[in-house]
């Protein structure tokens, strides 16, 4: 497929106009239309549906609307990869969860060390983690879901406790762990579905016929801390979400029975050629580890071969 009838077919859809695609390309209306015409014949269906309103997409454009885009950045990173020029290049995602316990000191160290890398970090939440896995838009990351893909190479690094979280008037205690029946005969406020936490959750609750009870879905772990705070409900987190917090007088915790969340560290097969990509995904496996064993990371453990 030529990349270059695939751009031309991207801005007829981003326009919805030959004549004005024509126009930002710098090309007469009938030689862009001979351009699509060719993608069509190398496709085999028709793109789009010319009337008086413009130029629509058949449902065949559809689907190569939603892909070309990353048809494009994945032409674009072999040739960028091929010539070098993105050999220092890595892309890396980590929970939001997990900011001042590992993201934040992570970063921090790596920048100090290696200044000529050039890092994109992203914050996971909701699906986006496993959307980015299967487009393969991402070179490390950590993570508590299980990606349904085998394009990522998966290690189990740090487990940790879940935490039943409520205001000060809850009276819960870090001493005295609750079970997960207790948990669910409250309102729960809770990070939205598609969430890896939420998803681990209810994963785990439906496995002892359990159902959630939830008052309120957010998008942000953080808004779960704050509602819960606030006397909302009660909100369920790992403890690492609320390290920081870990000394508000507002707010009660106790550790959920039985329910303990794991953090892997997930490496893109496909990128582990480039040699900043496996030196980043080292290092970030050495420093999760290293924090697992600090004090500072209260109730964490390491898993398998890192123990």
């Amino acid at each position: 497929m030529d990349l270059r009838l695939v751009e031309c077919f991207l801005r007829v859809a981003e326009f919805g106009s030959m004549n004005r695609a024509a126009a930002d390309l710098n090309l007469s209306q009938p030689s862009l239309s001979r351009k699509i015409a060719l993608l069509e014949g190398e496709i085999g269906s028709a793109l789009f549906r010319r009337d008086t309103t413009g130029t629509r997409l058949t449902e065949a454009g559809m689907v190569l609307a939603g892909r070309a885009p990353q048809l494009l950045r994945e032409a674009e990173l072999i040739k960028k990869e091929i010539v070098q020029e993105s050999s220092n290049s890595v892309a890396l995602a980590l929970p939001s969860s997990l900011n001042r316990l590992l993201a934040i000191p992570f970063i921090e160290a790596t920048v100090r060390e290696h200044p000529h890398y050039s890092l994109h970090v992203s914050e996971i939440v909701s699906n986006a983690l496993e959307i980015w896995m299967q487009r393969r838009t991402l070179d490390v990351a950590i993570t508590a879901l299980q990606p349904r893909t085998q394009r990522f190479k998966l290690t189990p690094l740090i487990r940790e406790p879940m935490m039943l979280v409520g205001s000060a008037d809850e009276g819960l205690s870090v001493d005295e762990p609750v079970t997960a029946e207790f948990a669910v005969q409250h309102r729960l406020v809770l990070p939205e579905a598609g969430n890896p936490i939420r998803r681990y959750l209810e994963q785990k609750l439906g496995s002892g016929n359990l159902s959630i009870n939830t008052v309120v879905d957010v998008e942000s772990v953080s808004l779960c801390y704050e509602l819960a705070r606030a006397g909302v409900g009660f909100t369920m987190l790992p403890y690492s979400s609320i390290y920081e917090h870990r000394r508000d007088d507002k707010v009660t915790m106790a550790m959920i029975q039985g329910f303990d969340v794991t953090w892997a560290l997930a490496v893109n097969r496909y990128r582990m050629h480039s040699a900043a990509v496996t030196q980043v995904a080292e290092k970030l496996h050495q420093f999760a580890v290293g924090r697992a064993v600090d004090p500072v990371w209260r109730f964490a453990s390491l898993v398998g071969s890192n123990a």
